[in-house]
């Protein structure tokens, strides 16, 4: 009898975290994150908040400056992101701020990075940065998310 049970808790204790690895997790509602060890942050835009996939993806690596854009669907719609500072206005007011040109990917653009596209900026150490990420099709834009705070 302990035999058995010892074998039935050794099944179970490897195929638990299997199944946990395996199984599709829904996109949280804000889908975005960061892990500032590694320095990085990310945000991903979906179609509405109910959707399961995401349609795309960008990166920001504070070494380097770096955004990693990725287009995940071929519906249509292709990614955008855009690194923001946080920066004061004249009036000493801190808000927001669009740095350069944003980084776009879709599913048929000719990839610099392993099927994402790599875009480099400068940025000055230290400064405050998120990522807004959004889809773009035709002239229009749709589906804005903001990534957490990291330092540059």
């Amino acid at each position: 009898m302990i035999r058995k049970f010892a074998k039935r808790a050794a099944a179970v204790a490897v195929a638990v975290p299997l199944a946990l690895a395996a199984t599709a997790v829904p996109a949280s509602a804000n889908d975005a994150g960061a892990d500032s060890a590694d320095g990085y942050v990310w945000a991903c835009w979906r179609t509405s908040a109910n959707a399961t996939l995401n349609g795309g993806c960008v990166t920001f690596y504070q070494y380097g400056e770096v955004l990693l854009a990725e287009d995940f669907q071929a519906d249509g719609w292709g990614t955008r992101g855009q690194i923001q500072k946080w920066l004061p206005d004249s009036n000493g007011v801190y808000r927001w701020v669009n740095h350069s040109s944003d980084c776009f990917d879709d599913t048929s653009t000719g990839n610099t990075s392993a099927g994402r596209t790599s875009c480099q900026y400068s940025i000055a150490e230290g400064v405050k940065v998120r990522v807004h990420v959004w889809a773009s099709r035709s002239g229009t834009y749709a589906f804005h998310n903001y990534s957490p705070s990291i330092s540059a």
